[in-house]
């Protein structure tokens, strides 16, 4: 049966193994899938959101701000703004003065007037046809339409300047569910037909046909994502006033796009962007529309893969993250968890920022944070029911085990379990020590008595002893009476230590005192003295009865046997705290200092080189010992070299029946 032990452990240990593999396979793929589901599900999860955060944040680090020489050049504004309002009057203005201004950007490449026209002017009807006039004569100026919620109606312009106009576009922006403006529509269909941006419409106006037709036939779609230039004010801007004035001259835009729209605070629409801040925390809607101008022209847009890819991408840094799980102890997976977090966000930047890639982060990022206390948590399900089938066996094994750690079944952290198993092999350890002790035992204290009767009965055959029959006799019946205390001794110990023991409630004040009286004979042979001093209260504790009185009967015993003539052995009982106290103390030799540590081990004695020291197998305090632990109690000793030791004892109990 030992030989299978090593052969069992291992299968145990691969098993287990086993198990952890298991776990780690089911843990990866749902983690995975899990994942890949937040990926396609984003929206109904409200992740969405989360991206949205992320992708404003990176979009920020991505942008720095523009400087006045880094500008874009090819866009310029002419804004109303209240520079422009405080010289020429409250608003609106006639709209001849809009016709006054095409007047100054002749040489444009193309205007842009975002400014809504959807209604006569009847106080100025010749406005209208004034205008209408510079625009047909300017030849390349789009107006400006709108498109209802439903995308189901056009509101262009009033016809008069619907017809001049070089193209028509709608001025439209869709902000996310934030309110934050990052994508844009550049071609929709209303009323079946074809409508483009008002940003495609200027390049229209400006006979920029085959930049139009790309954009048209691009595998990205009509929707896109904006990649703003800079923060508000990362265009050239010129007031409006300025311009009508001619202050600025015609040159400054010579072959630019120019946009006139509102600037002015509470004129004109305002929407926040990624590239917000506390100091500026919208965009004006012409610089906007400027934004989208750019970006169709440099045909940089943002660009974001399918939902497939994205889904397989996030599914990476948790694959990743699963191997570490796996590889890395707790620490070295805490800091991979950091380092593959930081990957993710650092690659959104690099992606966002070089390659104008945006893949959503959030199912990646949730998915790793789940990866660690996910595994770890299953990691320690498995350990802890190993740990309890392990503990489960070492108390089939053995009974002595079910004693101690019996109180561990409502333990269920992987800390807990794990340190009633230390609990348990130190036990298995120390029953290792005890067999090794017995073995010295058997081999030694046991074979000498043997011995010593097997040379009585040899020399007596070979009349080599003078003693006559009845000497030798008495010479063998003590060695024979020495080997059965021996046995008796170490049979009794190895029975405590194993035996189930039913408790009874007892009264301790008529044990000590039946303990103390049985004592008397052995003590009044030397001139010893048992005083017991009983207490008023009557204590009560529940006791094994009979291996109790033995455990107290040891103590007295050896007090009596260590102690001088003449001398005192007290004993005391008391309700200390709701903890029984027994105290027995003499006036004997003492334990030497170095031997009070094992002296409630097997096979230790402290006198057993003196010789006037009465003879012993060692096995007494052990058993003392056993029985007060088996009794949920502990035992002290403190002595003193020639004034004498006391024992203490502590058990639960009560001044009533319990």
């Amino acid at each position: 049966m030992a030989k299978n032990l090593p052969a069992l452990k291992l299968t145990r240990s691969s098993m287990l193994a086993r198990q952890i593999n298991k776990d780690w396979w089911w843990t990866t793929i749902a983690l995975v899938l899990f994942s890949i589901g937040l990926s396609f599900f984003k929206a109904e999860t409200s992740l969405q959101r989360l991206d949205l955060a992320f992708y404003d944040y990176l979009s920020a680090l991505a942008k720095p701000s523009l400087d006045a020489s880094t500008k874009a050049d090819r866009t310029a504004l002419i804004i109303i703004d209240d520079y422009s309002l405080e010289k020429m009057g409250h608003w609106p203005w006639q709209r001849s003065e809009y016709a006054r201004l095409l007047d100054q950007l002749s040489l444009a490449k193309a205007v842009g007037i975002d400014i809504i026209f959807q209604d006569a002017n009847p106080m100025y009807p010749l406005d209208d046809i004034v205008l209408s006039q510079s625009i047909q004569h300017h030849e390349r100026v789009v107006l400006a339409s709108t498109i209802n919620a439903t995308n189901t109606q056009l509101h262009p312009p009033i016809p008069r300047l619907a017809e001049a106009a070089a193209a028509l576009g709608y001025i439209n922006i869709y902000p996310d569910s934030d309110g934050v403006a990052r994508t844009i529509r550049l071609f929709t269909t209303v009323e079946d037909q074809l409508t483009p941006h008002f940003s495609l419409a200027l390049l229209q106006a400006a006979g920029d046909v085959q930049t139009v037709n790309n954009v048209l036939s691009n595998p990205l779609g009509a929707n896109r994502l904006i990649p703003f230039s800079g923060p508000a004010g990362s265009f050239e801007t010129f007031s409006f006033f300025d311009v009508l004035s001619g202050a600025v001259s015609p040159e400054a835009f010579k072959d630019r796009y120019v946009l006139i729209g509102a600037w002015s605070s509470g004129l004109g629409d305002y929407y926040p962007t990624p590239l917000s801040s506390q100091a500026q925390t919208s965009m004006s809607g012409v610089e906007i529309l400027a934004n989208i101008l750019e970006s169709t022209l440099n045909n940089d847009w943002i660009s974001t893969p399918s939902v497939f890819f994205s889904a397989f991408l996030s599914a990476l840094p948790v694959l990743f993250m699963c191997y570490v799980l796996r590889s890395l102890p707790p620490l070295g997976s805490l800091v991979g968890t950091v380092l593959v977090l930081m990957w993710i966000f650092i690659g959104s930047w690099f992606l966002l920022r070089v390659l104008n890639l945006w893949i959503p982060p959030s199912a990646a990022i949730i998915g790793t944070l789940l990866a660690y206390p996910v595994w770890y948590w299953r990691s320690q399900e498995t350990v802890i029911q190993y740990v309890n089938n392990e503990l489960s066996e070492m108390r089939k094994q053995d009974p002595s085990l079910s004693q101690a750690i019996q109180n561990s079944s409502g333990m269920n952290s992987l800390p807990e379990r794990l340190a009633h198993l230390h609990k348990a092999i130190e036990l298995l350890r120390e029953a290792q020590q005890r067999r090794e002790e017995t073995l010295r035992f058997i081999s030694h204290d046991m074979r000498s008595p043997q011995n010593s009767i097997l040379s009585l009965i040899k020399m007596k055959r070979n009349n080599e002893l003078d003693l006559d029959l009845d000497a030798v006799l008495s010479q063998v019946e003590s060695y024979s009476k020495t080997t059965l205390e021996l046995v008796d001794d170490f049979m009794d110990l190895a029975r405590v230590e194993a035996m189930e023991l039913s408790f009874e409630n007892t009264c301790l004040n008529d044990v000590l005192a039946e303990v103390c009286d049985e004592a008397w004979v052995r003590a009044k042979a030397k001139n010893i003295r048992v005083i017991f001093n009983e207490p008023e209260q009557t204590i009560w504790a529940s006791i094994s009865s009979k291996l109790f009185k033995r455990a107290l009967a040891n103590l007295i015993d050896n007090a009596i046997k260590y102690s001088p003539t003449n001398t005192t052995v007290y004993c005391r009982l008391a309700l200390v705290d709701q903890s029984v106290e027994i105290r027995i103390q003499d006036q004997g030799w003492g334990i030497p200092a170095q031997a009070l540590p094992t002296i409630f081990q097997a096979f230790k004695r402290a006198h057993a080189s003196r010789a006037d020291g009465p003879s012993g197998s060692g096995l007494g305090l052990a058993f003392v010992h056993t029985v007060i632990s088996r009794h949920f109690g502990k035992i002290q000793v403190s002595s003193t070299e020639g004034q004498g030791t006391t024992f203490t004892i502590h058990i639960p109990g009560e001044t009533s029946p319990l």
